[in-house]
């Protein structure tokens, strides 16, 4: 800006001093030329009257006399005397016929008008002026009285001739000094006037490079202020401004951060960091209100799969919820090519680092930070780096979210940590809540006595099963189990042994079979099992299987053991029954009645000859 400012002043008073040195110089020029006319027309004047004199005086053979004192006197080039035609016929050529007239001169003697010309060289300056005389009969001197004229004819002419060169000099000289004083001025005053502006273009570089860094959402700058008037005012005004929405802004993120749990990461654009909050607010808050309407806690992992995957840009991340009560960790999602942590946090949740401590893992707070990442050679040698974020679900963590990325992502995937940590903690309660929810729901699915499924919980799956085995062309292997004899357990020892008879042989079944199979409390000692997809006949070896497991099950009391056995009848859907899973739910129990009617201990497989009946 002060190069600006010295190239523009400097511009204008340049031109200020061209303009007043050429005025000055054509003033200078007009005021020469006026002068030199001047004189050269009085000279004229003199050169007429004296000749008119010498004329009447009859001496006129000394005018060469006069024109030299005259020429010498006045300082002229020269002064001659033209004679006109008139005279010419009257008197004579005359001595001036030696030298023939030029144009200037012919031009005044033909039309009798006065007539200059300003011949300029480099060497010389000539101004010429030639002046008629007219022949008159009035006035102190008759013309008519020597002269053989008319009236008003031209009798002839005086050129003068005035060498200027010196007047030119002198004028230059004059117009130099008057160009090196007026330099001198418009020097001081270029100085001066630059000098008085130098605080306000400081002034105004501070104001630009202070609003400046506003617009970039800086408001730590402030202007120096040095004026005392109207700009230093202006300046106070703007760094009110500044400061004003500093401290707003700051609160707003102060209030942000307490609102949400913890601190925002911060640019040094205080207003793109506040417009971003806020719009992360709103997102955040239009995420609570979506999912606090899901009914699932997989309908709420669906919609944070999608923020991860599809908003913050996420390509590889996984989700993690910890199963308290097994104290063991199931795999939501994993977004990416692998599964990146060991297997062995699915068996034991306190091998996750995120979950045992309850504090974020960072990969780049110690290399390779945590050994069950299962690619800890890519963490040193290739710059995979993770990140994860425990999620306190109901006072302890109930879920961990690993998000996995490159090293030329750190930056980025550091800016979104605290808006996940956002969608992570609107998600915290609600999920708790589904938790209960199909918690409680579960616990109504549940018997109190053994743990087994209850017959709601049947009735709850039975169509949905059904519909499964058939999409998929499968079997459904049935096992309905009854504890042989067991209402003499509850009369000779008390319903306290009979009890726990019940729920050990419940769990000897429940172990004996897989993690996918249904064992479901059918009511009284009957207890049902479910194979799913199991193949076509192998429901009746699971069945032998699971009697000879209670039948060598020894089942301690205070009072001493006791061994059971159990009956089994054994069906399959949909082979045993018209595709209606409720019928082949009979046809086994009506398998378990021919088991106890050929003696129990046994496991008996249902054939269409057990059954005669329509209805079911």
């Amino acid at each position: 800006m002060r190069g600006r400012l010295v190239i523009k002043v400097g511009l204008l008073l340049l031109v200020l001093l061209v303009l007043t040195v050429a005025i000055v110089g054509v003033f200078v020029r007009k005021s020469v030329l006026e002068s030199s006319e001047e004189t050269a027309r009085t000279v004229a004047e003199i050169v007429r009257d004296s000749l008119t004199s010498y004329m009447v005086l009859g001496v006129i053979d000394k005018r060469d006399i006069l024109l030299e004192q005259i020429r010498s006197t006045q300082g002229l080039e020269y002064v001659r005397v033209i004679r006109g035609e008139p005279v010419v016929r009257q008197f004579g050529p005359g001595k001036e016929s030696e030298r023939p007239m030029d144009a200037l001169e012919l031009e005044v003697i033909k039309k009798g008008i006065p007539k200059s010309e300003l011949i300029e060289t480099k060497d010389k300056v000539l101004y010429r002026l030639v002046m008629p005389y007219k022949a008159s009969s009035k006035g102190e001197i008759n013309c008519m009285r020597c002269h053989q004229v008319k009236e008003g004819e031209v009798l002839g002419a005086v050129s003068i001739g005035m060498d200027l060169t010196q007047k030119r000099t002198e004028a230059m000289v004059l117009l130099g000094a008057y160009t090196l004083t007026a330099g001198g001025v418009f020097a001081f005053l270029f100085w001066i006037l630059i000098r008085h502006f130098e605080p306000y273009r400081k002034l105004f570089e501070e104001m630009k490079s202070v609003l400046n860094s506003f617009k970039e959402g800086d408001f730590r700058k402030r202007i120096r202020i040095s004026l005392e008037d109207e700009a230093g005012d202006l300046a106070r005004v703007i760094n009110s401004v500044g400061e004003t929405l500093g401290k707003t802004l700051l609160s707003i993120r102060e209030k942000v951060s307490m609102l949400i749990g913890y601190n925002v990461l911060e640019t040094e654009n205080a207003l793109k960091d506040t417009e971003k909050i806020v719009e992360e607010l709103v997102k955040i808050s239009h995420f609570k209100r979506t999912i606090e309407q899901d009914m699932s806690k997989s309908d709420i992992y669906s919609r944070l799969e999608l923020v991860l995957s599809d908003y913050m840009s996420l390509d590889k991340f996984s989700i993690y919820e910890v199963d308290e009560g097994r104290n063991r960790m199931e795999l939501v999602t994993v977004h990416g090519e692998k599964m990146w942590c060991s297997e062995s946090i699915l068996e034991n949740a306190n091998e996750c680092r995120a979950k045992r401590t309850g504090e974020d893992v960072d990969s780049q707070e110690f290399p390779c930070i945590c050994p069950k990442f299962a690619h800890n050679d890519l963490c040193s040698t290739q710059g995979i780096q993770y990140y994860c974020i425990p999620v306190n679900v109901g006072g302890k963590v109930g879920n961990v979210v690993q998000i996995v990325y490159e090293k030329e992502m750190d930056m980025f995937v550091r800016m979104l940590i605290p808006y996940i940590k956002g969608y992570l903690q609107e998600a915290s309660p609600v999920l708790e809540s589904r938790g209960l929810m199909e918690l409680l729901k579960q616990q109504s699915y549940i018997d109190q006595l053994t743990g087994l499924y209850n017959r709601r919980f049947l009735e709850e799956i039975a169509d949905k099963l059904s519909a499964q085995i058939k999409r998929r062309g499968t079997t459904l292997g049935i096992l309905m189990v009854d504890i042989d004899y067991f209402k003499k357990v509850n009369d000779q020892y008390g319903h306290d042994v009979g009890d726990r008879v019940l729920k050990e042989i419940a769990q000897t079944i429940r172990n004996t079979v897989r993690e996918a199979d249904y064992v479901i409390r059918f009511g009284g000692e009957e207890i049902m099992v479910l194979l799913v997809d199991v193949k076509e006949g192998k429901a009746k070896e699971v069945a032998e299987k699971i009697r000879r497991a209670v039948e060598n099950k020894v089942i301690e009391f205070s009072g001493g053991v006791i061994k059971k056995t159990v009956s089994i009848g054994v069906s399959e859907f949909p082979k045993d029954c018209d595709g209606k899973l409720w019928q082949c739910i009979k046809f086994a129990d009506v398998a378990l009645y021919r088991a106890k009617e050929e003696g129990r201990n046994r496991v008996v497989r249902f054939t269409p000859d057990m059954w005669s009946g329509e209805e079911y």
